[in-house]
């Protein structure tokens, strides 16, 4: 990326708790793109981001991560493929418990392929589900043209969790670079 601080994305359905996520890791130190949420039929939340959300993760040592996160809506599309396109890897944030969860992610992993030099991708559960709904919607996705993609529980109000998950991110982006 020359020079520039190493970049995870937080992509996923509106509501599952992108901000969230990125001020638990960052606090308040974050560029928000929150604006009152005048879509109440799509969800019920008070507020949604309308852009691209950026924040930095000190990690020790003087290595930082910029983090950001990516509007849900669909009509915001073009930020997301943006984010992703300078991206080296992605939590996809579901609610794997959600029917709609596993077309949620192909789609979103499928945005990724595309990408000329495509991130890495993690799907952190962001919502309590049961080892049978992780292990359901973990088949559903190997079977898929995207084969294997690894899934981790966290809670994005969880800074423990989530720091868990960026270390576990590392660790895939690490090897990644040694095959390559």
């Amino acid at each position: 990326m020359n020079g520039a601080l190493p970049r995870i994305a937080l992509v996923g359905p509106m509501g599952i708790g992108k901000t969230t996520a990125l001020r638990s890791l960052c606090g308040d130190v974050m560029a928000s793109s929150d604006v009152p949420n005048l879509d109440r039929a799509a969800h019920s939340k008070a507020f949604t981001t309308v852009g691209a959300e950026f924040g930095e993760i000190d990690l020790g040592d003087g290595e930082h991560v910029q983090v950001c996160g990516c509007p849900g809506q669909d009509r915001f599309d073009f930020v997301r493929q943006w984010i992703l396109s300078v991206s080296m890897g992605v939590f996809i944030m579901a609610d794997v418990a959600r029917p709609s969860a596993v077309g949620e992610t192909l789609d979103l992993l499928a945005e990724m392929a595309v990408q000329p030099d495509p991130p890495l991708a993690l799907v952190l559960s962001a919502r309590p589900a049961t080892s049978a709904q992780i292990e359901a919607f973990g088949l559903a996705l190997s079977a898929s043209p995207h084969g294997v993609v690894p899934i981790l529980e966290a809670d994005p109000r969880d800074r423990g969790q989530l720091l868990e998950a960026v270390g576990v991110l590392a660790s895939m982006l690490s090897l990644q670079n040694e095959i390559d």
